[in-house]
């Protein structure tokens, strides 16, 4: 895992594609980093996509929207982690065509993942991404 940086967000982003299936730019922001710039989410996201990890597709119909999702080569390292060990990622989510035919129903899980995620931010309560299982 060349220039992937363990230390950081980017093990956390590789998760949260990985239990979660996929996510847009956005989500994957408010999930992993609402702190920060959302910019510094989008160089993750393309560090990821360059070592293989990630792909995305664009919806045109959507604002050019991108959406993420992880390789087979990302799931494979993902599930190796501790915090990942029991998870069955879906298989055909890596393939584009597949997630183009899913996006619809994958990224409204994924909105109500955030809906707990942020609601209990709010509240000061304890709710990691990795915490919701689709």
């Amino acid at each position: 895992m060349i220039g992937v940086d363990v230390g950081s967000g980017d093990r956390l982003a590789l998760g949260v594609l990985t239990q979660y299936r996929m996510a847009t730019t956005e989500q994957m922001h408010r999930v992993i980093a609402p702190e920060v710039r959302i910019e510094q989410t989008r160089r993750r996201l393309a560090r990821l996509r360059a070592e293989g990890l990630v792909d995305r597709i664009t919806l045109p119909q959507a604002g050019r929207t991108r959406v993420w999702f992880p390789t087979p080569y990302g799931m494979q390292l993902a599930s190796e982690w501790p915090e990942m060990r029991g998870h069955r990622p879906s298989r055909t989510v890596s393939d584009p065509t597949a997630v183009r035919l899913k996006v619809g129903h994958a990224l409204t899980v994924t909105e109500t993942a955030l809906a707990f995620l942020e609601d209990a931010r709010r509240r000061g309560e304890l709710c990691r991404p990795l915490d919701w299982l689709t």
